[in-house]
């Protein structure tokens, strides 16, 4: 792009971004019906000598020496306000106190020195119903400064709180939490460009930038503290100084990063800044000095970007937007400073600068990167080494992967015929020897289909992923046992809560417990002739116990003889590394409990 057409395109850029600090204004600024425009203004409560002045007003006219001064309100009301009032007080010299009827209804810090900094941050007072009086009252607003020039007290606003409070939280955010964020990120990347520069001495822009943003970062998160450690001249000096270093490294670092830098130039701006601050730091400022200084620190910022926007050939139209922005927000703070906008305008620096600080880190990670294409180019060959080697481990990593997972198919289809053989198999060998026998005994033979499909359906159960969830489990269990109780005419009372997740819970360990499950409610019905069956779970830290009881006949287990049944239960018992416990006495039922540990394979006795 042409430099014709390149400060073409930056004319309406300017034109554009000069206006954004003067609509921010008048988006956060208290709307005219609210405003309370005058004011009574006195060095003390109640002075007979009080004089009426129009708002926003700066004493230094009125009382040269005056830190702490009184502002009064007479508000005449017919009755009272129907919904909860607030007073918005948008900026302030640096504290103040909201009074109204003689109750405190707000403040903003402390009063004592070094007194607290609100600066641009609103304070909003809710003033209650209950507060007001039909007929006279009386609003004071009570204003402390840290040095005598800064006092100034800007137009309040009084009206619904719900209303005031939503103005209250964009002030907020664009004056404080906006910046706070901008600088935090800004001292962010400048940790990251000082540690490139840190391992690139020869290639001292990125030094320059990461001093430039993190003097910046400091300037605007150490101007937002409300309760400052120093009195009010040497913490303004303080803040000059960073702000003046701020801009010469700004300087510095527009000149290294254009074309054609004016190097001269930018030393000469330098040297500017750092005088001017050393005068903020070592002599007290008078009147508007040090704001002055301060904002003027700040509008070197603006030229740094205008000049790398207008001196840089490439990446023109990002460049031109960010001088045009932070010539546009130097303008508009300085013009605060100097007392020719109103002090409650919301700071435009601290939102327009990242913009060049952002453009700037764009195009030295640009350079970063193109330094790192560079070297990658020299390095071709190694990367095609790589590359092949990559490609070699890649296919070695995939036949070992499909190793895995045929033996994992393997494994799985043995697990699966050996439950079948076990299980649906040995049910279709006693239901075929009945058939072959002819005992013609169709209750029996149906009782063997029955438990041949159930057994299937288990094992089908088994193999649905549950994801270590005992709950999703004893769920598929419920709903195949609820046909079969319903036919024998069993009653059911489930009592299992929220459990928590099981370990290892791989479906072979699924079918195991199933199966103790089932075969635990099989010889309640069958052998023990229940008519009412009992299934409830609870949880330790360490363990899950599940428990099968029912009203059946029981048995007394010291002189049964180990059948099958009891067998199989122990044996899986075993398989799932659970701790089986099963109590019954002749007429009195059966209980069956399984634990299954959370903390390892065993888990705690019965």
């Amino acid at each position: 792009m042409t430099r014709r057409w390149r400060r073409a395109l930056l004319l309406p850029l300017i034109a554009v971004l000069a206006g954004l600090p003067w609509a921010l204004d008048r988006l956060v600024a208290v709307p005219e019906p609210l405003r309370l425009s005058k004011a009574l203004f006195a060095e003390t409560i109640d002075d007979e000598r009080a004089r009426e002045r129009a708002l926003p007003h700066r004493w230094r006219s009125d009382c040269a020496d005056c830190r702490t001064v009184w502002y009064r309100f007479d508000l005449a009301l017919d009755d009272l306000p129907p919904q909860t009032q607030a007073v918005l007080v948008p900026a302030q010299a640096d504290n103040v106190a909201v009074y109204l009827n003689g109750r405190l209804i707000g403040q903003g810090g402390r009063f004592a020195d070094p007194v607290a900094r609100l600066g641009p941050r609103p304070l909003l007072a809710s003033a209650p119903a209950a507060l007001w009086n039909p007929g006279d009252n009386r609003l004071y607003v009570l204003v402390k400064a840290g040095r005598p020039d800064h006092g100034f007290m800007p137009a309040p606003g009084l009206g619904p709180e719900a209303g005031l409070r939503r103005l209250a939280q964009w002030r907020e955010f664009l004056a404080l939490t906006l910046p706070q964020v901008f600088a935090t990120a800004a001292a962010i990347v400048a940790l990251t460009m000082g540690a490139i520069w840190f391992h690139r001495r020869r290639d001292a822009d990125y030094g320059v930038y990461a001093l430039a943003a993190l003097a910046w970062a400091v300037h605007v998160l150490f101007a937002m503290l409300v309760d400052t450690p120093w009195p009010a001249p040497v913490w303004d000096a303080w803040l000059a100084t960073t702000a003046a270093v701020a801009a010469a490294a700004a300087w510095v670092m527009g000149a290294r990063l254009s074309d054609r830098g004016p190097r001269r130039v930018a030393a000469l701006a330098a040297a500017a800044a750092g005088g001017a601050a050393a005068v903020a730091a070592f002599a007290e400022p008078t009147g508007v000095g040090a704001d002055v200084v301060r904002a003027l620190a700040l509008a070197a910022f603006g030229l740094a970007g205008a000049q790398l926007a207008w001196r840089n050939r490439q990446r023109a139209v990002a460049l031109s937007a960010a001088g045009a922005a932070v010539a546009a927000g130097a303008v508009h703070d300085l013009a605060v400073a100097a007392r020719v906008l109103a002090p409650d305008a919301v700071p435009a620096l601290p939102l327009a600068l990242p913009v060049l600080l952002g453009v700037a880190a764009w195009l030295l990670l640009l350079r970063f990167v193109e330094t790192l294409n560079a070297v990658e180019l020299l390095n071709i060959d190694l990367e095609a080494l790589v590359r092949e080697r990559t490609a070699a481990l890649e296919a070695q990593f995939e036949r070992v992967r499909e190793l895995e997972r045929e033996r994992a198919i393997a494994t799985e289809r043995e697990r699966l015929m050996r439950d079948m053989h076990d299980g649906v198999g040995g049910h279709l060998v006693s239901m075929l020897a009945m058939i072959e026998a002819d005992d013609r005994r169709p209750a029996e033979l149906a009782t063997v289909v029955r438990d041949a499909l159930d057994d299937m359906r288990l094992m089908i159960d088994s193999l649905e992923p549950v994801d270590d969830d005992l709950n999703a489990v004893l769920a598929m269990l419920r709903d195949r046992l609820a046909p079969r109780l319903r036919a024998a005419r069993v009653d059911l009372h489930w009592d299992v809560p929220l459990l928590p997740a099981v370990p290892g819970l791989t479906p072979a360990r699924v079918l195991h417990v199933l199966r103790m499950l089932q075969e635990a409610v099989t010889n309640a019905i069958r052998h023990g002739g229940a008519r009412t069956l009992w299934i409830a779970a609870a949880a330790t830290p360490d363990a899950v116990r599940l428990v099968v009881r029912d009203d059946g006949a029981g048995f007394d287990p010291a002189t049964v003889r180990g059948g099958r049944g009891l067998a199989n239960l122990r044996r899986r018992a075993a398989e799932v590394d659970a701790t089986l416990t099963i109590a019954s006495a002749p007429a009195a039922g059966t209980t069956v409990s399984i634990v299954l540990g959370l903390r390892g394979n065993a888990s705690a006795a019965a």
